[in-house]
């Protein structure tokens, strides 16, 4: 009976909020209920699916997912594209090598990372997405992660044959088909006929690039840059990777009966990444947090203002690399910093219970953590989650962010994030799409900024260039900081301390609930693994970034009850004093 009520995947009554809060704390796969009870869980992403049909993997998937559901959590079940390659081998026993991707010379691709991974004497194939017999084989998949009631999905690799391009891939029959259809839809036959090609029937992509010398080597250094039809080739493998994603999810959905939360191994960090953005409910991946360097990164704060643009939460890890360097040297309190930062910028690091560690020495290993390391940050979180959901970043400055810039290497925009992260400038990255983006700057977006950043060139279609023609008083030309203070004067600053980032941060449409400015102490030491305590810390605010009165400050942070807080007005600012900032502080303004 348990086994035919399992089987079939029906829409049931308690589906919960399709959507990612500021305040959740997400696992990174099931964890038990006691430690989900530490953390104060509120979702599973990356959470698998019945190893197989058989009776006692069904109930078992069955019963990690009623564990969580029982604490109200939310369940999202995940499919691997790129790393179950032995269940495949398994799968279509008969017939996988015609699914695996190859290189220009017809030889099988392989996982880098999985070097140290075979099965039944074969390694590590990279499979194709663009193969049937590998789309059967994910749909399957899908269906072992539809055998209960589930509210999201999570794809581990979903980019696919994709991700081959710098493996010198894929070059399989099932993507030179599809490539000739491509070319049929999006190319015009003149342009074709310029390269000497009369028709895409029967046109070979490989042969054709062989028949004019080129190698492995050079198609792997120049393909999207370079080479004939090489961007139209990598333009055709991302595209084809992200619809094939959004077919995965109509697929489970029709199973479930219900809509479904969508995310995928990845983070909010450039063009390719951004293919899949206008699919997905969440990003949930891993952000490089460069643990090496001792320091609070740069390179989440680009992360997650990209995300928040999009309208997308970033839900993260570190990368391999970071946790293998924080499992050996010992350094909690770095991750401790991670935390802090993720939660302050509207996003959230997954709790770091247990994290894949990847070096080229070691390969594969696993990072142990105890709750005492992390859980209470996160129960922070969760006792003040009416200072985090629904908040939205105050800006008065907005950074335009060029997905065809980007394309071409062009990353101002990310050098301009940084700086006025650190600057404690509120800004907003503002999103001019292309072809591979579908998001297009308008008027509206420009609304409330008293200067937009740009870059120079600046690679725009005539509609989105029309609109910051219309702004061309408000535009800064990065990095002119001169002309950026004259048009948006400092309307946030940090005294008595250096290294202290403020982010204020508010409810659109609801001035009942507070602005809320998070200071976050990077000044991290790897010689004490903890920031140091920083002392007569003082916020001064402009009145109009804040758009009200303010009567009261409250000081939350980590470990330490509310503290009111004197506050200090003039005509246009108001200055709060706080007697100490440790980690992370949470100012509300009333």
């Amino acid at each position: 009976m348990v086994m035919l009520l399992i089987l079939a995947p029906m829409a049931v009554g308690h589906v919960q909020e399709a959507h990612v809060k500021r305040s959740d704390v997400v696992f990174m796969g099931p964890k038990s209920g006691d430690i989900y009870d530490a953390y104060g869980a509120t979702m599973v992403s990356w959470g698998g699916g019945a190893w197989s049909e058989d009776p006692k993997a069904v109930e078992q998937f069955g019963r990690r997912v009623q564990d969580a559901h029982d604490r109200g959590m939310r369940y999202c079940a995940g499919l691997a594209f790129r790393t179950a390659f032995a269940k495949m081998i398994d799968f279509d026993e008969e017939r996988f090598m015609e699914s695996v991707c190859r290189t220009l010379d017809g030889e099988p691709i392989t996982v880098p990372w999985l070097w140290d991974h075979a099965h039944k004497g074969h390694p590590a194939y990279w499979f194709c997405t663009n193969a049937p017999g590998y789309r059967a084989y994910l749909k399957h998949q899908a269906d072992l992660a539809t055998l209960t009631d589930i509210e999201g999905l999570h794809i581990d690799d979903y980019n696919g044959t994709a991700g081959t391009e710098w493996r010198g891939g894929c070059f399989c029959p099932h993507c030179m088909a599809a490539f000739r259809e491509y070319l049929k839809a999006n190319v015009p036959a003149e342009e074709l006929a310029e390269l000497g090609i009369t028709s895409p029937d029967g046109f070979d992509y490989g042969e054709w690039l062989r028949a004019r010398g080129t190698t492995v080597d050079e198609y792997r250094k120049t393909v999207d840059w370079k080479l004939p039809l090489g961007p139209e080739f990598v333009t055709f493998q991302y595209r084809a990777a992200a619809e094939w994603v959004g077919e995965v999810r109509r697929y489970a959905e029709e199973r479930i009966g219900h809509p479904l939360m969508l995310s995928v191994n990845s983070s909010a960090n450039g063009p390719k990444a951004l293919v899949i953005a206008s699919k997905l409910t969440y990003f949930c991946g891993e952000v490089d947090h460069r643990a090496e360097s001792l320091q609070v990164p740069d390179a989440p704060v680009f992360v997650f203002k990209l995300g928040e643009a999009l309208g997308k939460p970033q839900v993260c890890t570190a990368s391999g690399q970071d946790w293998a360097y924080v499992m050996a040297e010992g350094k909690p309190g770095l991750v401790r910093t991670w935390i802090a930062q993720s939660y302050a910028f509207g996003h959230q690091l997954m709790a770091p219970h247990r994290q894949w560690a990847y070096t080229q020495e070691k390969g594969t290993h696993w990072y142990e953590s105890k709750p005492e390391d992390y859980a209470d940050l996160y129960r922070f979180v969760r006792g003040h989650a009416e200072l985090l959901d629904d908040y939205e970043p105050l800006a008065e400055v907005g950074v335009v962010y060029s997905n065809a810039a980007f394309r071409a290497n062009k990353n101002q925009a990310r050098d301009a994030c940084y700086a006025l992260a650190h600057a404690n400038v509120p800004f907003r990255l503002l999103i001019a799409g292309d072809d591979w983006l579908d998001d297009r700057l308008a008027a509206d977006d420009l609304t409330g900024l008293k200067a937009i950043v740009i870059a120079d060139p600046l690679p725009l279609d005539a509609e989105q260039q029309t609109v910051l023609d219309a702004a061309a008083d408000r535009l800064v030309t990065w990095p002119d900081e001169a002309r950026l203070r004259q048009l948006a004067p400092a309307s946030v600053s940090v005294g008595g301390a250096e290294g202290i980032m403020a982010l204020p941060r508010a409810v659109p449409g609801d001035d009942a609930r507070p602005v809320v400015v998070h200071l976050l102490n990077l000044n991290y030491s790897g010689d004490l693994d903890g920031v140091a305590r920083q002392a007569n810390v003082t916020l001064t605010l402009g009145k109009s970034l804040l758009g009200r009165a303010v009567s009261k400050a409250t000081l939350f942070a980590p470990g330490a009850e509310p503290l009111d807080l004197p506050i200090a007005g003039a005509a246009d600012r108001l200055r709060v004093s706080l007697p100490e900032l440790g980690l992370w502080g949470i100012v509300a303004l009333q």
